[in-house]
C-alpha cells in the first residue's frame, strides 16, 4: 500500500489510503493529469489499466482548468464526485495548483468528509 513519506503531497496520499480503508487508489497529479504521487491498495485488482487511469487524470484535470473559469462568478471548486456502477471518483483541487484524485469502492460517497479533513489538514500544516 502507501509509505510514510515527508513531502506534503504524498503524505496526503497516504493518509488517505491509510484513514480509509475504501480507498481502492489515490493519486496527486499536476495542472496536466501528470501524476506526481500515487498509491493503489494491496490485494485490489485495478479495474482500469495505467494508460486508462492517466487518460482519465487528463480528462479530470481538464474539467477542472474548465470550473476554473468560472470561479470568479460562483467561488472556487472544492471538489468533484463522479459516481459509476462500481466505483466512486473524488476530485479535489489543491492549494497549489495540483489535484487529488481517490478512486472509492461502491456506494461509499460519505468518505468525502474524510477526505476533506485530510486534504485541510495538509494543507494547513504545509
Amino acid at each position: 500500500m502507501s509509505q510514510t513519506v515527508d513531502d506534503p503531497e504524498g503524505r496526503l496520499v497516504s493518509m488517505i489510503m491509510e484513514a480509509n480503508k475504501y480507498a481502492r487508489f489515490a493519486a496527486v497529479c499536476d495542472k496536466d493529469g501528470n501524476i506526481l504521487w500515487n498509491s493503489h491498495r494491496n490485494n485490489v485488482d485495478n479495474i482500469l489499466t495505467l494508460d486508462e487511469t492517466k487518460q482519465s487524470l487528463r480528462r479530470a484535470a481538464e474539467t477542472w482548468k474548465v470550473r476554473d473559469t468560472l470561479a470568479e462568478k460562483i467561488g472556487r471548486g472544492q471538489y468533484a464526485i463522479v459516481g459509476y456502477e462500481k466505483i466512486k471518483r473524488i476530485t479535489v483541487p489543491l492549494q497549489n495548483g495540483h489535484m487529488l484524485f481517490v478512486s472509492i469502492e461502491g456506494e461509499k460517497p460519505e468518505y468525502i468528509k474524510d477526505i476533506m479533513k485530510i486534504v485541510d489538514y495538509v494543507e494547513r500544516n504545509h
